[in-house]
């Protein structure tokens, strides 16, 4: 499904939440955003923007799917990660996205839930993680999570 010139974006884009991240300064281990099925969606994108990385720090980004959005059966989506961001390697300020359809997901398994994880390790990372869906079966989708919507 393509998104029509007279559609707005946010009809066709579903921001997920409480599944995103908000920026913040993450510390050391996994930030895990929800499990959402992509049921009604044929797209997801999973934005990754980075600010200030504290001495020696790494940001790894990696999408998993799971069989509900309980996370239950959860395994990495083979190919969906970010080269590692590292602070030695200038990597602050960074944008990174990670684009899925679902025919990449295991659903002869029953896999329909995706999740990003974002693996924070050595010292910190000031980052935020925006998931969207998209190509939605079912126009318009839910704007809700939107703070404020403006054309």
């Amino acid at each position: 499904m393509t998104q029509a010139y007279t559609q707005r974006f946010t009809e066709v884009h579903e921001l997920l939440d409480p599944a995103w991240l908000a920026p913040a300064n993450k510390a050391i281990g996994a930030h895990t955003t929800g499990y959402v099925s992509m049921a009604n969606h044929q797209r997801a994108v999973y934005m990754l923007f980075t600010g200030v990385m504290a001495a020696a720090s790494t940001a790894d980004l990696q999408l998993w799917q799971a069989t509900d959005t309980e996370g239950t059966g959860a395994k990495v989506i083979v190919g969906k990660a970010i080269t590692q961001l590292t602070q030695a390697g200038g990597d602050a300020n960074d944008a990174c996205i990670i684009e899925l359809r679902t025919e990449e997901l295991d659903v002869d398994g029953g896999f329909d839930c995706v999740a990003g994880i974002l693996t924070i390790g050595a010292d910190t990372v000031f980052a935020t993680l925006v998931p969207l869906f998209g190509a939605s079966n079912y126009v318009p989708v839910p704007v809700a999570n939107w703070t404020e919507v403006v054309d």
